[in-house]
C-alpha cells in the first residue's frame, strides 16, 4: 500500500482548548485534504473476487499481532473480529474474556457510564471495537519482537527506541448491531428501520460461538506516521446523535459547512455532512462506494497544544459510549503519548487516571519506555 498522508486539524471548545482547523503539513497541503486522501485509501475495495471487505479489514488485528504466537499476518478471507474497548478496559477492567453480542454480556456489563448517559443507546447494546494495523506497521513491531512481553522486557533492558516507519498507519472502529442501533435511533426518527441502518453505514458481519451478528460500523479514528507524534483523524457516521457535540465538527477540505458548531442539548441529529466538489470528485476517482460518502470528518489532530491551550479530539462513539471517557476530557495526541511500557513488560495505564490532555507530563513517565503511541502492548499480550 502506498505511503498514506493524514490531517493535522485542531479542535475548538468554548472553554478554551485552541483551535487549530485547517493547518497546513510542512509539505504544503492542507491537512484536511490529506484525511479525505486517507480516508479514501483505507476504505477502497480489497481487491479480492469474492470478499467485499475493504482495504483496512485486510490488515492485521489486535490478536493477529499480540495473541496468536508466532504473529501472523491474516488472510484475506479471516473472519472479523471484535473486542472490547480497549480504553474501557483501562477505566474500568473487566474479565479479559472474549467479546460475545449477547445482552447483558457486553462491555460495560449493565449499561453506559456517565459520559453516556443521555445518548439513549441501549442499556443492554453491544459496541464492538477493532484495531487494525497496516502491513508496515505489522512488520515493524514483530520484526523488532515488540509483539510480546517478554521482547518489551528485552527492548526495556537495552533501551531499544520504539520509532514505526513513517507509512504506518494504525486504525480503530466501533461497531454495534444493526438492530441495537436501530433500538438507538428509532425513538429520535420512527422512520429508523434496519433498512435504513444500513443505508446510512457500512455493515459487516461477526460469528460468535456459530451465531452470526450483523453490524454497523459507527465511529473509526486512524493514526498515520508522517510525523513525529503522528496524525490523528477522526470520522463518524453522519446519523449518529451528538457527533458534534462539545467540541463542534471541523472540515476545511471536504464539507459544504466547514465548521459545525454543538447544539445546546446533547445528543441531537446534526444532518448531512454535505460533501464538497472537491471532495466528491476525490472518492469518485478512487471508486470509493457510495456507502462511505455517509461518514463525516469530525476532526484531526497534530499537536498537543496549541496557542498555549490543550487541544482535543474525541470521537462519540469511541470515547462517551464505548469508554465513558467525556469529550471535554478527549485529546488522541495526549491519551497515545502516555503509550509505554516498564521493566516488566507492563503498561502504562496510571498516566491515563485523570483522562489528561495538553502535553504529556515526563513525572508519568519514569520508569516507562515510549511505544511509539501505540496502547496495543495493554491488552492480553502473549508471554
Amino acid at each position: 500500500m502506498r505511503t498514506l498522508l493524514a490531517s493535522g486539524l485542531g479542535i475548538f471548545v468554548m472553554c478554551g482548548p485552541a483551535l487549530a482547523q485547517g493547518q497546513t503539513m510542512p509539505w504544503g497541503q492542507s491537512s484536511d485534504m490529506i484525511a479525505w486522501e486517507v480516508f479514501a485509501q483505507i476504505t477502497s475495495n480489497s481487491g479480492h473476487p469474492v470478499t467485499r471487505k475493504v482495504e483496512f479489514e485486510t490488515w492485521a488485528s489486535d490478536e493477529d499481532v499480540y495473541q496468536k504466537n508466532p504473529a501472523q499476518w491474516p488472510s484475506i478471507d479471516a473472519p472479523k473480529q471484535l473486542q472490547a474497548s480497549v480504553l474501557g478496559r483501562v477505566n474500568a477492567p473487566p474479565a479479559l474474556v472474549p467479546f460475545a453480542f449477547t445482552p447483558g454480556a457486553c462491555i460495560p456489563p449493565g449499561g453506559l457510564g456517565d459520559a453516556a448517559k443521555d445518548s439513549g443507546f441501549p442499556a443492554d447494546g453491544c459496541v464492538g471495537e477493532e484495531v487494525r494495523r497496516n502491513w508496515a506497521s505489522f512488520q515493524y513491531i514483530v520484526s523488532n519482537g515488540l509483539d510480546s512481553k517478554s521482547g518489551l522486557v528485552r527492548a526495556f533492558a537495552r533501551d531499544f527506541k520504539v520509532d514505526l516507519p513513517s507509512d504506518a498507519v494504525e486504525f480503530k472502529g466501533d461497531w454495534a448491531p444493526v438492530a441495537d442501533v436501530v433500538r438507538w435511533l428509532k425513538p429520535k426518527d420512527s422512520s429508523i428501520d434496519a433498512a435504513r441502518v444500513r443505508q446510512s453505514y457500512y455493515t459487516s458481519s461477526v460469528t460468535t460461538n456459530g451465531v452470526a451478528t450483523e453490524v454497523a460500523l459507527l465511529g473509526f479514528h486512524f493514526a498515520t506516521k508522517q510525523i513525529k507524534n503522528w496524525v490523528w483523524s477522526d470520522f463518524e457516521g453522519q446519523l449518529n446523535p451528538g457527533r458534534c457535540d462539545v467540541i463542534g465538527c471541523h472540515d476545511g477540505f471536504g464539507a459544504v459547512i466547514s465548521d459545525v458548531k454543538p447544539k445546546d442539548q446533547s445528543y441531537q441529529f446534526y444532518g448531512e455532512c454535505q460533501k464538497s466538489d472537491a471532495l466528491t470528485a476525490m472518492l469518485q476517482n478512487a471508486g470509493t462506494d457510495p456507502i462511505w460518502s455517509n461518514y463525516c470528518l469530525k476532526g484531526s489532530q497534530v499537536t498537543f497544544v496549541q496557542d498555549g491551550k490543550p487541544t482535543l479530539l474525541g470521537n462519540s462513539i469511541i470515547e462517551p459510549l464505548a469508554a465513558d471517557v467525556p469529550i471535554a476530557k478527549s485529546s488522541c495526541i495526549t491519551c497515545h503519548g502516555y503509550a509505554s511500557f516498564n521493566s516488566a513488560g507492563r503498561a502504562n495505564f496510571q498516566a491515563l487516571g485523570s483522562n489528561p490532555v495538553g502535553d504529556v507530563d515526563p513525572a508519568n513517565m519514569q520508569g516507562f519506555r515510549g511505544y511509539d503511541f501505540l496502547w496495543a502492548p495493554a491488552i492480553r499480550m502473549k508471554p
